[in-house]
């Protein structure tokens, strides 16, 4: 009885958040095709020769320190997504050309990602709920799979979906309260394994320090790739980088740092580059290219080459790290399906199936009290 009453008060409590959740979150798995229908310059044939002037064409339409960050091919577009300073945010084409720019929230994509991720509530607020509902909700799911154990007979029963969806549903009476039930445990059941995935892959990219702390330096897994230090005038060898421009031993345009970068690491994907901060002292890092090798799992590349002013590179390769490190890492792809088209279609069923969990274990509740 204790399990059932604190099951049933507690998705009440939950209920909401994960509604809301699993609908915004099924519509930023297709934000690729909706960038694709709404973004002019998205719908070309990737050229990746054309990828150093275009860095340089986008850090020339801004002033000075303006850029943060540069996020090439955005959602495997053919388009390059700008961070600004003051939360803003610009779309250029992938020859540099200037699209569109706006303010976070403007674009409905956005509204949708901070509706899902912070509730539009914000990180203090809104991030914290969503985090902490999450794990409750890891609770809620193990409670109820323990409740529907004992009948598990009904699962013969089906989902009973269509039945729910008549006419029936809004006549007191008819037994639809128990229908209800029945298809809320069934699906709750079924659907467990793919929402504990989900939900814990989620509390991942909510809390990644703590996640991290406690999952993997606790435990003793934790082992960073190892920093590799070198220098232009070490590598001068090769025969890419004896025949790029140097100044005072150090490198002067992104065509000479993404080839050596592909150099370094062939077969990998360019993804974002970090420009220069103009005024900073020689200890910060000029340039930084971040790669996605063949065999690394994050998206957005955890492989990064950072160009110092003084001529000295760093090198970071994710291949490196512990597996236990790089499964973690492995959180983003399994909770973003950024796993190919077959996996997206299976989460965005998981999705709608968490959404009809929602919304049939609060009409029983509502059935019974009106």
């Amino acid at each position: 009885m204790f399990r059932k009453s604190l099951h049933r008060y507690l998705g009440l409590c939950l209920g909401i958040i994960f509604l809301i959740i699993s609908v915004t979150g099924v519509m930023l798995l297709w934000k690729k095709e909706y960038l694709w229908l709404t973004v002019d310059g998205s719908k070309e044939v990737i050229a990746p020769y054309e990828l150093p002037n275009a860095i340089k064409t986008i850090e020339d339409h801004y002033a000075d320190n303006e850029v943060l960050f540069i996020q090439l091919y955005s959602e495997d577009l053919s388009i390059h997504k700008v961070f600004l300073s003051d939360r803003r945010y610009a779309w250029h084409t992938q020859r540099g050309e200037f699209i569109q720019a706006w303010e976070a929230g403007e674009r409905f994509e956005d509204l949708i990602l901070d509706l899902h991720h912070q509730l539009l509530l914000g990180n203090a607020v809104g991030l914290n709920i969503v985090g902490f509902g999450g794990l409750l909700g890891l609770l809620l799911i193990t409670l109820g799979v323990s409740i529907w154990w004992r009948r598990r007979q009904a699962l013969s029963e089906g989902f009973m979906l269509w039945r729910i969806l008549s006419r029936e549903f809004f006549i007191r009476g008819t037994g639809v309260r128990t229908r209800l039930i029945v298809s809320h445990g069934n699906l709750g059941a079924v659907f467990a394994v793919p929402f504990l995935l989900l939900i814990t892959t989620g509390v991942i990219l909510v809390y990644p320090v703590e996640s991290r702390w406690l999952v993997l330096e606790t435990t003793g897994l934790m082992r960073e790739a190892n920093v590799e230090k070198t220098s232009i005038s070490e590598l001068s060898q090769t025969d890419v980088v004896s025949k790029i421009e140097q100044v005072d031993g150090s490198l002067v345009s992104w065509h000479d740092m993404i080839a050596v970068a592909r150099e370094r690491f062939p077969n990998s994907k360019i993804r974002s580059v970090q420009p220069a901060r103009i005024g900073e002292v020689d200890t910060i890092a000029k340039r930084v290219v971040s790669l996605q090798q063949e065999r690394g799992w994050h998206r957005l590349g955890r492989t990064s080459m950072k160009f110092f002013v003084d001529g000295r590179i760093e090198i970071r390769d994710e291949l490196e790290q512990a597996m236990a490190l790089r499964v973690f890492g492995f959180s983003y792809p399994l909770h973003t399906a950024k796993l190919g088209i077959l996996y997206k279609l299976f989460l965005s069923i998981v999705g709608l199936t968490l959404a009809l969990v929602c919304i049939f274990g609060a009409s029983s509740y509502l059935k019974k009290h009106p």
